[in-house]
């Protein structure tokens, strides 16, 4: 067979275009055979061999100096970067080929509720967000008082001792009180600090929830009779 027969040859083929200043890959164009040289005439910033076709969501095919290889390398540019230490975003001034710093990633955080008591903190290990609880802004109760109580730090789960419940409003002589076994909050009567007397001259103070004076209850010390009939 002749070397310069072209017959068998197609008159065009696929080849692969690269960037001029980056030498990043570009796309397919298409080459036409050149019958008196029998070859392919290839335009500039283009060449036969076929980039790697298997490459990760941040990866990017790059020609070689010597124009002889793809390689593939790290491509972060125009896409959003995130703090690791905070979840907050940060400037992206990478170019192609360079990989990302430390303490930056790709991968954004979880869009979290803001009534949902969670913060999103960084794995190095599995190179992924995880959520861990955040009671610090939350309004939270003690369940021995009922009343407002300082929130855990970032991070801290909530104490069994707190409750993100609201207790209920009260009146006069009632106090919320909770109720482990149904989970939630009671009223009870509160007469604590109350003094009394009863009938025959004893004095009570009333020091615990949910005990009420009884309703024969004095509220000074009665004038008790001597034997004699007289006031003692």
């Amino acid at each position: 067979m002749d070397d310069n027969d072209t017959s068998s040859l197609p008159a065009s083929k696929a080849a692969y275009s690269f960037d001029d200043t980056t030498r990043e890959y570009l796309g397919v164009v298409e080459v036409f055979l050149s019958p008196l040289e029998a070859t392919y005439f290839l335009p500039r910033n283009v060449v036969e061999m076929p980039p790697p076709s298997k490459l990760g969501t941040h990866e990017r095919a790059r020609l070689n100096p010597a124009g002889t290889a793809w390689e593939i390398v790290p491509d972060f540019r125009r896409c959003m970067l995130w703090e690791t230490a905070t979840g907050t975003p940060t400037a992206n001034t990478l170019a192609l080929g360079e990989a990302l710093p430390p303490g930056v990633t790709a991968e954004p955080p979880p869009v979290l509720r803001s009534d949902t008591p969670l913060t999103n903190v960084w794995d190095d290990t599995s190179h992924t967000w995880r959520q861990l609880p955040d009671f610090s802004r939350t309004p939270v109760w003690s369940k021995a008082t009922g009343q407002r109580a300082v929130p855990p730090p970032p991070r801290e789960p909530l104490p069994d001792t707190l409750t993100t419940m609201a207790p209920p409003a009260v009146s006069a002589h009632q106090a919320p009180q909770w109720n482990d076994l149904h989970e939630g909050w009671g009223i009870v009567a509160d007469y604590r600090g109350i003094t009394y007397w009863t009938a025959d001259g004893t004095h009570h103070v009333i020091e615990a929830l949910g005990v009420e004076p009884p309703a024969d209850a004095l509220t000074a010390p009665p004038i008790l009779s001597a034997p004699d009939g007289s006031a003692a």
